[in-house]
């Protein structure tokens, strides 16, 4: 993954990855001219001036003026907990949609106050998918910091975060047979191909490895802005997919879990998977955009993450006045 890790010498870039040279030909101009250098890292140095780009700004700004809206919302004050479930509820609700999975909110939310979901397998395909999709996106909320104080939990390392958010996910896939069990949170091996679509030829053996490296380096990277950083590792989930299914899920997971960790959208109430469910055809074409290596496509990439952000946010706001009046609307 060039943009986190950067080709040796001579070699070129993998396709479907931005480098300093490919931010700065999309017109956004060197990080430095903007303000001292931070880093010397060249990965940190590639997203910054993809960050820079006039684009990607105007896109950032308005996530944070949106997340400062939602923030100081009044049911976050106390009900936060609350709306962050109904968050995990609605959040599975449209992932699964994206998979091609139709099942009402009613059905998933009336089968977890009944605890319902103990096993991964229920009897019914479509609420085991959404089932896996709400437990990762319920773990995901033991790993983000209360609103009320301080107080922060400890926060999983990258490659527990993957392996722990693909087993979740995956974890209904083996238990009914769609996958191997051996399959659930390891990655592909050599010659092995991903049993789901996605833009362009999926990597194998040494080019997979280096792409995994190279995403779990940029999870953790310090100095990496938060906008850029989620949007491409997503992209990398949708185009290196280095599980043997459920790759996208995860990498929408990842958005979620990236922008409350980074803090652009602090409170973990976004249902940041709403637009890729209403627009799966959006959401393709904007991942083959990103795929593409391009330097335009990699910044309409990231610009739709930003949109999807704000619609998440607008769903969140729309949690929030459901919990103020103690109802869920059933989508």
């Amino acid at each position: 993954m060039g943009v986190s890790i950067g080709p040796p010498p001579g070699e070129r870039p993998a396709r479907g990855v931005p480098s300093v040279r490919a931010a700065e030909s999309a017109g956004a101009p060197r990080a430095r001219h903007q303000r001292p250098a931070r880093t010397s890292d060249p990965t940190v140095r590639a997203l910054e001036a993809l960050a820079a780009h006039p684009r990607v700004k105007r896109a950032e700004d308005a996530v944070r003026d949106a997340s400062t809206q939602l923030r100081w919302h009044q049911a976050l004050r106390r009900r936060w907990r609350e709306a962050r479930a109904e968050t995990a509820i609605r959040g599975a609700i449209a992932s699964a949609a994206v998979e091609g999975v139709v099942l009402p909110a009613a059905v998933l939310r009336d089968a977890v106050a009944a605890r319902g979901l103990a096993e991964a397998a229920t009897g019914d395909p479509s609420l085991d998918a959404a089932a896996g999709l709400w437990r990762a996106g319920v773990r995901l909320g033991e790993w983000m910091p209360d609103l009320g104080g301080p107080a922060r939990p400890a926060q999983p390392s990258p490659r527990t975060l993957l392996t722990a958010l693909h087993r979740d996910v995956a974890g209904p896939l083996a238990a009914t047979g769609q996958i191997p069990l051996d399959a659930v949170a390891i990655p592909r091996a050599p010659g092995v191909s991903p049993r789901e679509g996605g833009p362009g030829a999926a990597p194998d053996a040494a080019a997979l490895r280096d792409r995994i490296a190279a995403l779990l380096s940029l999870l953790d990277l310090p100095g990496v802005p938060a906008l850029v950083r989620a949007a491409v590792v997503h992209g990398e989930m949708i185009t290196a997919r280095p599980f043997i299914a459920a790759n996208a899920a995860v990498g929408r997971l990842l958005v979620r879990y990236l922008i409350t960790r980074d803090g652009l959208e602090p409170t973990g109430v976004a249902v940041t998977d709403q637009y890729a469910g209403r627009a799966p055809g959006a959401y393709a074409d904007a991942a083959a955009a990103y795929a593409s290596g391009q330097p335009d496509g990699v910044i309409d990439w990231i610009v739709w993450q930003a949109e999807a952000i704000l619609v998440g946010i607008q769903e969140g706001q729309a949690i929030c006045r459901s919990v103020l009046a103690g109802t869920t609307a059933v989508r």
